[in-house]
């Protein structure tokens, strides 16, 4: 279909609000409609582990456009409505409470929800993926003294950056040998695991969090080796799953993600996908991937959105991720999902290093702290040795 009349946009993270502008931006006058699963217009989910968990959060603007500005782009925003199910053939999005909305093109972008692993899910313990969750990690800091985070990754590095800052007594569980270790590798693992300890976190390394109980003064955790844990409140971070369950049935291939080639497409004609929710093949890698973060994702949704009104685009970018801890900025560039050496320049560790991951003699990516023109030098240096497959 050349000329679409009716755009859908499933999802209302940055993927979804990209698109949508973008669409406007790119002439689209037909009908658009944002359907938002949260009740909140897209708003920067950066902030929510950072900012809002402050001991007194800042005046800032959290939604990425103002109220107003979807209605001056003719976006009609459905909030606080999920999508249930898809009918492909019939170009029509089944939406919560037996609605439906049909379309000439869906862009898919529902992002991922948190992980809650079964056996460590006890009344009470907390997740933060959407502001809805920011209110209750809040209240549970304002009152507790030491406070237990499931899993190193970058959320939860993040909150327990946020509770040490309050003053608070941190407990980090980590599976792995250390914090970030499955994307970093032990060594520069060990640097963040560095960072945390220096700020008076606890990290407890190398043995995974086997059970979680409410007790008679707050919880337990009992870890593989046997050790108990004590705390007043459980924050689980143990990553995000795409939001692809609705699809089942619907005929659009899934694994790990919603599966497209590297213009969005997915295996059903006029629906596309993009953001966390997309695994897509990236020809500059010769790989299916999928990124979990803010700036790819944007990125993904302005391109889905050129895709959706029949352009050719290829979206092969160089993954960029940051995060915030201890005020320090940890920043990646690159892709290496194996690589045969790193080497490590330490300028002022545990806050200031650089790590340069090569493989057979070349730069595969570079993680570092506190050095934002490192990571500026790295993304030229990458862009000009890897091409595009």
């Amino acid at each position: 279909m050349a000329t679409p009349e009716r755009i859908v946009i499933a999802g209302g993270g940055v993927a979804a609000q990209r698109c949508a502008f973008k669409l406007r931006e790119l002439g689209f006058d037909g009908t658009l409609t944002m359907v938002c699963g949260e009740a909140s217009a897209p708003y920067d989910r950066t902030l929510l582990s950072k900012d809002l968990l402050a001991v007194e959060p800042p005046s800032i603007e959290l939604t990425l456009e103002p109220a107003p500005a979807y209605g001056e782009a003719g976006i009609e925003l459905r909030l606080d409505t999920r999508a249930t199910g898809l009918d492909p053939h019939a170009r029509r999005l089944r939406l919560e409470g037996g609605d439906e909305t049909p379309f000439d093109k869906l862009v898919i972008c529902t992002g991922g929800t948190a992980q809650r692993p079964r056996a460590l899910v006890a009344p009470g313990t907390l997740v933060l993926r959407e502001l809805a969750d920011v209110a209750a990690l809040r209240d549970a800091l304002d009152a507790c003294e030491r406070l237990i985070v499931i899993g190193g990754g970058f959320i939860g590095g993040e909150v327990a950056s946020s509770a040490a800052a309050r003053g608070l007594a941190v407990t980090m569980i980590e599976a792995l040998p250390a914090p970030l270790a499955g994307a970093l590798g032990p060594e520069v693992g060990a640097r963040v695991a560095s960072l945390h300890e220096s700020e008076g976190i606890e990290v407890l390394a190398g043995t995974a969090a086997h059970g979680c109980a409410e007790s008679a003064n707050g919880y337990e955790v009992t870890l593989e080796d046997g050790r108990v844990i004590r705390g007043d409140a459980v924050v689980l971070g143990a990553g995000m799953a795409p939001a692809t369950e609705w699809l089942a049935g619907s005929g659009v291939e899934l694994d790990d993600g919603i599966v497209t080639d590297a213009g969005c497409q997915t295996s059903a004609p006029d629906v596309l996908a993009a953001g966390d929710c997309a695994r897509w093949w990236n020809p500059r890698y010769a790989t299916h991937m999928r990124v979990e973060h803010w700036d790819t994702a944007g990125r993904h949704g302005a391109t889905a959105a050129a895709a959706a009104l029949g352009e050719e685009v290829v979206f092969a970018p160089i993954p960029f991720f940051w995060s915030d801890q201890h005020g320090v900025k940890l920043q990646y560039v690159g892709y290496a999902p194996t690589w045969d050496d790193v080497q490590i320049d330490d300028l002022d560790p545990p806050r200031s290093f650089v790590a340069r991951y090569q493989r057979d003699g070349e730069l595969k990516a570079v993680f570092a702290a506190s050095q934002p023109r490192a990571i500026a030098a790295a993304r030229r240096e990458l862009a000009a040795t890897e091409r595009t497959i």
